[in-house]
């Protein structure tokens, strides 16, 4: 296979968290662009088993956050939660169907592994367009205030994102992950 663009766009990808992105945060366009890609990942599921949430109301998130933790949270863990949902120029969530005690365990993997899928599509359209992104998960969210259904939904993770503060570290080489048998 010869080395295209879009090789190495998708090799040369890198996470970079908030202290490596700057405004502005990827427009609607580009958030568009990124979703039809996630869109695109396999999936056995008739009903895609994935969504992306711009949390345009970043300080809301931050009261989820903080009263995920409960009541007898100290206040430095509350601010620390509190900062989370703060970070970076945009947060988008990556929320995914919550296996019921019908679900069979093959049908979770599926959809967890379609919202692996999605999740690096959509990262790499960021990345393309020029935005440094970073995954980060989360505690289990009992009142998701509207976010989410928390009884037929969970929140897989969150992605922060804006403009590349500077150029990402080269990828040192690593061996290949490809075997045989």
């Amino acid at each position: 296979m010869k080395n295209s663009d879009f090789l190495n766009i998708l090799q040369s990808r890198r996470s970079q968290g908030p202290k490596m992105q700057k405004a502005p945060a990827p427009s609607e366009e580009v958030l568009e662009a990124a979703a039809l890609a996630a869109r695109a990942a396999p999936s056995h599921n008739p009903a895609f088993p994935v969504r992306f949430v711009v949390a345009d109301s970043r300080e809301k998130l931050a009261d989820i956050f903080e009263a995920a933790l409960g009541p007898d949270a100290d206040t430095a863990l509350k601010e620390r939660a509190r900062s989370k949902a703060l970070k970076g120029e945009c947060a988008i969530l990556v929320i995914g169907p919550k296996p019921s005690a019908d679900t069979p365990a093959w049908m979770d993997r599926e959809n967890l592994m379609t919202a692996g899928g999605a999740l690096t599509n959509f990262l790499n359209v960021l990345w393309a367009e020029g935005f440094a992104a970073k995954t980060v998960t989360s505690r289990e969210i009992t009142d998701p205030q509207g976010l989410f259904n928390p009884e037929t939904e969970r929140l897989l993770c969150f992605i922060l994102c804006g403009t590349q503060a500077a150029p990402a570290e080269p990828r040192p080489k690593a061996p290949s992950i490809l075997s045989r048998w």
